[in-house]
């Protein structure tokens, strides 16, 4: 191996946050789940979109190897104006209630040197579990703000590693040193009314509490967006929401 990755590989090797320890016990806020209801939408973007950019795999024959033709760089996704992988999630309106955290892990593979899927949501504390899906090295390296930094190493092919982040945020970029252009962004609430949007920009919230919500969206491209939405006891809310596509 070039020493340079060596080198590398053994930064990989440490583990700057919680790696996989268990969260402190919490005591969820009692839901009525007779009363709760939905919040749905899509997203979509205002403006002329610029065609996505294509993957640079450069002397990495082993990666450009598993794709047929060229790599969209995924930073861009859009449908006919239908805004693909941006992260929507409730920003405002919760109060003080708590939630119980998942005990399903959320996986993201690196696969063809790619991220998959390149934007992810978790709940504070909830396990993240990274898996090798190439016969080759990686390394996930995630540079959280307001938590500490995780660097750890995928030597192999199946290789995993489960993080938890022990604060909300939004966005956690998410790299690997290895392929300069691997990125992937990871968002952390403390709540489980997020959503990635799919192909038709499209996102549903369920088991809301009623209530008035600050309801927001972020994409790496288009940047972010608030909007105001109304809980009825049992009912169905939905909503818009528009981007600005970039000069």
């Amino acid at each position: 191996m070039p020493r340079s990755r060596a080198a590398l590989a053994a930064l990989a090797l440490a583990v700057a946050c919680d790696d996989g320890a268990a969260p402190p016990a919490r005591t969820p806020t009692p839901l009525d789940h007779a009363t709760t209801g939905t919040i749905a939408g899509q997203v979509v973007v205002d403006g002329a979109v610029p065609a996505m950019g294509t993957v640079n795999f450069g002397s990495f024959g082993e990666c450009a190897s598993q794709h047929d033709g060229p790599v969209p760089t995924g930073d861009l996704v859009v449908h006919d104006g239908k805004v693909e992988n941006a992260f929507v999630y409730v920003q405002d309106g919760l109060g003080d209630r708590v939630f119980a955290i998942p005990t399903t892990p959320v996986e993201v593979d690196q696969k063809g040197c790619l991220y998959a899927p390149r934007v992810a949501g978790a709940q504070v504390g909830q396990t993240v579990r990274y898996v090798n899906g190439d016969a080759l090295l990686h390394n996930v390296h995630g540079t959280p703000k307001d938590s500490s930094a995780w660097n750890v190493s995928l030597p192999r092919q199946g290789a995993e590693r489960e993080i938890r982040v022990d604060h909300a945020e939004v966005m956690v970029s998410v790299r690997c040193d290895l392929h300069p252009w691997m990125q992937g962004w990871l968002g952390v609430v403390d709540h489980p009314y997020f959503a990635v949007t799919d192909a038709e920009g499209r996102f549903t919230l369920r088991d809301v509490p009623p209530g008035d919500y600050t309801l927001a969206v972020w994409h790496e491209r288009l940047g972010t967006k608030t909007t105001r939405v109304s809980v009825a006891p049992k009912g169905a809310a939905e909503t818009r929401l528009t981007l600005t596509a970039p000069r």
